[in-house]
């Protein structure tokens, strides 16, 4: 007995002060570098000790406890070990490096990560580079380095998310030369660590999916004591249409490369205002324009045109002088001649750039979109409806009532009505840009607005506290996807955001913080109510919400490490967002250990913790993208 509780404290302490240490590595890296972080911490002997020790003794405790005879239980703590010895082997003979080649140059030469040289068993050659874009746009698609490997002369495509292999090494589409005659390919040379840790992964998956159905779990012991006490209130409010006059009509049918993009002028209308379009209008890329190669690009009055467009002295006036003689005409209050010639404009656009603009359907639903992009009625309206439904919870639930059932359908109706408008805000966007909402604050925060109303529909009737919990939340990230500085402009993808994974990798995660956030927000009336006995209810709660929620954020870190293998070679690189994710799930994982951490069985403990654990969730998402920056700040 002495020693299971010295291996209890050994594992949990361990993983304490590694959480610590990972915390205040993305600090560090911050301040000093990736390499001083990597050189002081990721890469230090004494850290990945700690990993031994707290993955060693946590499983000899697993199996003096006795958890064998809980399989799937057992099942998931030996795919953490088996995943943490498939990095341990990675780090010790796993090389990855880059190579840079230009075209019809073969090397056999590359640079290792830590720059120091080192060689190929075999030479590459780079046969051609290729850029692919976006139509109508200079923003890349996809970059293409065809190549052959020497001297078998086999010769394979790489490209984003479209890896090369070759005797057991593996080559990614990295970066090119500016020029675009030169490719820069990652390299990885891991035999054995990937597999160990591809292994682990499938490990982690069954035995979550098998966890729910396993007798006599704490989670199936809470979802047993949960008791009903809620209800809710709300309203739903299209923004109103704003009243456009013939110019501004005219002006928003016109198309305008921008945002890296074609579309409707009407995403800059509702972006910036018709004032400010006017002024600036000749500053805008609205002209179409083949060069000697015939590459299409677009230019603004005042841009410098292709030399063929200074030979036709019609053209030259058309595109030269179109937009000050709409503003000019608009100054004198000659309107109609101003819509004459934006209708010439657009004639024009869709004479010489019929293939790049958007088809009518596309351009008709991004209209709609842009104009029910912002949720500003609703998000206040869910914050008020919210707060006054998480007070009278807390009253209800301290007196021992239950909400009434018109309360809760009437809550439930107009969470339909929430979840209708972001379903269709979502799904115009989505038809759109052809681009799920995977990345961009606007987007995710649309995303977990629409998984909180979607908790409220399925679970009120088990779970009446989700409403005002579910509202609060959705009000929170509709306020935020509503800040002028979150932009819903639809934006093409980067190539390496592409790939098939990211889409349930994002899902996955969002899920996850929408759930944390409910937690959150019922940890907070957990400590409010004056009642031992609601407040242990409000734990069972939040139980039941956390084991799906922890196990959704780790099946979505790890998916997200198979994605990153996949596009850049390395399933682990120990990015802030990355670091921040682990130190999350560590962090909340303590909340499901209440059988063997005491303080958790404590209710206003375990509340004020879920509270505290929030703000993991809060740096991962916000901090990371605005204060620690990384590969992921993008998301």
């Amino acid at each position: 007995m002495k020693l299971q509780k010295i291996l209890k404290y050994l594992s949990f302490g361990t993983m304490a002060v590694i959480i610590v240490a990972m915390m205040a590595a993305t600090v560090a890296e911050k301040l000093h570098g990736t390499p001083a972080v990597f050189r002081w911490v990721y890469h230090n002997p004494v850290f990945i000790i700690l990993w031994a020790v707290a993955a060693i003794s946590g499983f000899i405790y697993l199996v003096q406890k006795g958890t064998v005879k809980r399989p799937f239980t057992f099942l998931l703590h030996v795919s953490f070990l088996v995943i943490l010895a498939g990095a341990l082997i990675t780090h010790i003979f796993g090389e990855s490096g880059t190579i840079h080649l230009r075209e019809g140059e073969e090397s056999a030469d590359f640079e290792l990560d830590d720059e120091s040289p080192a060689t190929l068993p075999f030479s590459i050659k780079l046969e051609e580079f290729a850029i692919d874009y976006h139509s109508g746009s200079k923003m890349p698609s996809d970059y293409r380095s065809t190549v052959t490997y020497l001297p078998e002369g086999r010769q394979e495509l790489i490209s984003m998310n479209n890896i090369g292999k070759y005797r057991g090494y593996r080559f990614y589409q990295a970066d090119y030369d500016e020029d675009g005659k030169g490719s820069i390919l990652a390299i990885s040379h891991d035999p054995w660590g990937v597999g160990i840790t591809y292994t682990g992964y499938l490990l982690l998956l069954i035995s979550m999916l098998g966890f729910f159905f396993q007798k006599d779990t704490t989670f199936r012991q809470a979802l047993r004591r949960v008791s009903t006490a809620t209800a809710a209130l709300l309203l739903l409010c299209m923004p109103a249409k704003s009243a456009t006059n013939d110019v501004s009509k005219a002006l928003g049918d016109i198309y305008v490369y921008y945002g890296h993009r074609v579309c409707p002028f009407d995403t800059y209308l509702q972006e910036k205002g018709l004032d400010e379009a006017l002024q600036k209008l000749d500053q805008m890329k609205i002209f179409p324009l083949a060069d000697s190669t015939g590459t299409l690009s677009w230019y603004a009055a005042k841009d410098n045109f292709p030399d063929s467009v200074y030979d036709d002295d019609e053209l030259w006036n058309f595109l030269r002088k179109s937009p000050s003689v709409v503003s000019s005409s608009i100054a004198s209050g000659d309107e109609e001649d101003a819509v004459r010639v934006l209708q010439g404009i657009k004639a024009y656009q869709e004479k010489i750039a019929a293939d790049v603009i958007p088809s009518p359907a596309k351009v008709k639903a991004e209209k709609m979109y842009i104009r029910i992009a912002r949720p500003k009625v609703q998000f206040m309206l869910c914050l008020t409806l919210g707060i006054l439904l998480f007070v009278l919870g807390a009253v209800l639930l301290s007196k021992g009532k239950k909400y009434p059932a018109w309360i809760l359908w009437t809550g439930a109706a107009i969470a339909l009505l929430l979840w209708i408008y972001l379903t269709l805000a979502i799904g115009l966007r989505w038809y759109a840009s052809g681009t799920g909402p995977y990345v961009g604050r606007y987007n995710i925060m649309m995303l977990m607005a629409w998984f909180a109303t979607l908790a409220i529909l399925l679970l009120f009737k088990r779970f009446p506290l989700i409403e005002p919990l579910g509202f609060l939340l959705a009000g929170f990230t509709m306020l935020l996807a509503s800040r002028a500085g979150v932009s819903p402009q639809i934006m093409p993808l980067m190539p390496v955001l592409q790939s098939p994974l990211l889409s349930i990798h994002v899902l996955s995660m969002m899920m996850s913080y929408t759930l944390f956030g409910l937690v959150a927000f019922n940890g907070i009336m957990g400590v409010s109510v004056r009642s031992s006995e609601a407040s242990e209810t409000l734990r069972d709660v939040s139980l039941v919400v956390l084991y799906p929620a922890v196990f959704l954020l780790t099946f979505g870190t790890f998916l997200g490490a198979v994605w990153a293998n996949i596009s850049w070679g390395s399933y682990w690189a120990w990015d802030p967002k990355e670091t921040w994710a682990l130190v999350t799930l560590l962090v909340y994982s303590f909340t499901l250990h209440g059988g063997v951490l005491k303080p958790f069985r404590n209710a206003r403990f375990f509340h004020w913790f879920t509270i505290g654990a929030f703000i993991c969730v809060l740096i991962t998402y916000f901090g990371v993208n605005l204060l620690l920056g990384g590969m992921h700040s993008y998301a």
